[in-house]
């Protein structure tokens, strides 16, 4: 008879030490190059007090003096001295608790075929979570760490022995308390999610995770029961995993909205594949990050059944979500070296990113781009799925390896010289944290292509109420006719759709949004603006109060 653990994870408001509330909070980069005191004047221009410097280039967390966010954000981005300015949104885990009594993912996705071929030895999968607990016995010897502060006493003699602004971050780091203790607060997320990828197989205990050979990383955002992260907190950990070279990063986490700070960093880390949760409001994902986020490198993750049907809980979208993988009924371990069951697009990611280690172990050097590929040109298509994914289709271990195993092999480019990587026992290096720049096609011509005008940047400023409309400001690339259109979030159909359009010239356009829009009153709720060109679109939240 198993014995179930009772597992509740409870999402509320929670100040991280070093970051304000996310609801004041605004993350602003600057242009390089400025010093302290005009520094200093940018935020006086904008009534904004700094709370916290962050380790990325050139950028801070800021909260109004007045309270007024929507204002400062207004003042912000209309400094030339400012790249740009967005909320620092709240981040949720993507956790939905029930119980069942069965462990039906690992067959149904092929991880015992794929297990013939390699079980992830060595690959190191970065947990953006809540912690773990490094003594469960089923998780005994997967967790590493930064290679730089470890052996010779390093782990514990308060240097920063590598350098890299963190002292003994041996094993990861909690970015929740600014420290280097990674063991959760009373919280199973994390521990569950690490035992779906990397709990031990054939040791006579528990369960086994999609690669049991693998290795943890665990990455701290979260800390006691009923809190919740911001997004400088998260943009801090996804930059330390790509830091440190780690190849395959889980997000099991998310909130409503989108962000530039976070579709940054993952771009800057091409070589690592974010695999992220789709979120668990059956809603369109297209309205939630880090699932919405604009970096090729991005895998978003929504959760199926036993029946191969999307989960009445996951989010969806033929674009923004990936694949499907189980979420429903998933044992795992949990703290105090037990076992329980959980359901959420937090228990189908670690899936993905589990099958994402096998590949890179199969294919030692294999990129993201070639592993992403690998997991989606390799799903099972369903009917159950079909118009809820880019694939229409679930994850298949063993056919991702067929996948990977067939894919091209790369013409090497000319590196500079490699820094060792600190992460344990990867030897890959760390990439520079820049986006790359693709190399064009040649032509038989001169004559350079028509270009598509597409709509380059999206925003929208405030809520809308009664009294006052939000500010919308977007962009295109060149002159072209205009599609807008609003959609209440989690609405289907299409009549809830107001469409309009309007010819634009190149560069930003501003406008208006109030309660009245093309014909239709807007009722409170949430609602997606879409913006669309004939060379593609772009889509944010926004809130009628």
């Amino acid at each position: 008879m198993r014995r179930i653990a009772t597992l509740t994870i409870l999402l509320g408001a929670f100040a991280c030490p070093a970051v304000a509330q996310a609801d004041d909070a605004i993350i602003v980069q600057r242009v390089p190059g400025l010093d302290g005191a005009q520094r200093a004047d940018v935020r006086s221009d904008a009534g904004v007090k700094l709370v916290d410097t962050l380790s990325l280039p050139d950028t801070e967390v800021v909260t109004p003096r007045d309270g007024d966010v929507r204002d400062a954000l207004a003042e912000l981005n209309a400094d030339p001295a400012v790249l740009y300015a967005e909320r620092d949104l709240p981040v949720r885990l993507a956790s939905n608790d029930t119980y069942s009594s069965y462990l039906w993912g690992l067959p149904q996705i092929g991880a015992s075929d794929a297990w013939l071929r390699t079980r992830g030895a060595g690959v190191a999968v970065a947990v953006v979570d809540t912690g773990v607990d490094t003594t469960h016995p089923d998780l005994a010897g997967v967790f590493t760490g930064n290679a730089g502060e470890r052996g010779s006493g390093r782990e514990t003699n308060g240097v920063d022995d590598d350098g890299n602004g963190l002292v003994d971050d041996w094993q990861g780091w909690d970015f929740a308390n600014n420290d280097n203790t990674v063991e959760t607060q009373s919280q199973s997320h994390g521990t569950h999610v690490s035992g779906t990828i990397a709990a031990l197989a054939d040791n006579n205990r528990g369960v086994a995770g999609v690669a049991p050979e693998a290795r943890i990383l665990p990455l701290k955002v979260f800390g006691g029961p009923g809190s919740q992260a911001s997004l400088s907190v998260l943009a801090e950990a996804f930059n330390y995993a790509g830091r440190m070279g780690a190849p395959v990063v889980n997000a099991s986490l998310g909130g409503l909205g989108s962000s530039t700070t976070i579709s940054n960093i993952i771009r800057a880390y091409p070589n690592t594949l974010y695999v992220v949760a789709a979120g668990n409001d059956n809603a369109d994902a297209a309205g939630y990050y880090p699932c919405n986020a604009n970096a090729a490198n991005v895998l978003c993750v929504g959760a199926s059944d036993e029946d191969d049907a999307r989960a009445s809980f996951s989010n969806y979208s033929a674009t923004a979500v990936d694949l499907f993988a189980p979420g429903v009924d998933i044992l795992s371990t949990v703290p105090g070296g037990s076992y329980g069951y959980m359901d959420g697009t937090s228990m189908a990611t670690p899936h993905v990113a589990g099958v994402a280690a096998l590949l890179a172990a199969a294919e030692p050097g294999t990129g993201s781009a070639t592993l992403k590929t690998a997991l989606l040109s390799s799903v099972d298509v369903r009917a159950g799925l079909a118009g809820v994914s880019l694939t229409g289709g679930r994850l298949n271990a063993n056919a991702a390896l067929d996948a990977v195993a067939a894919a091209p092999v790369p013409t090497p480019e000319p590196t500079p010289t490699p820094t060792p990587t600190p992460v344990a026992p990867v030897p890959t290096p760390t990439p520079p944290p820049v986006a790359p720049v693709p190399t064009p096609t040649p032509t038989a011509t001169p004559t350079p292509p028509a270009v598509t005008p597409v709509v380059s940047s999206l925003r929208v400023s405030g809520t809308v109420t009664a009294r006052k409309p939000a500010r919308v400001t977007y962009s295109v690339s060149g002159a072209a006719k205009v599609s807008l259109s609003v959609r209440r979030v989690g609405t289907g159909s299409a009549s809830s759709l107001s469409r309009w359009s309007e010819t634009a010239k190149a560069g930003t356009r501003t406008f208006a949004l109030g309660r009245r829009v093309a014909g239709r009153t807007l009722k409170p709720g949430t609602y997606t603006l879409t913006v669309a060109t004939s060379g593609g679109s772009r889509s944010i939240t926004f809130r009628v109060r």
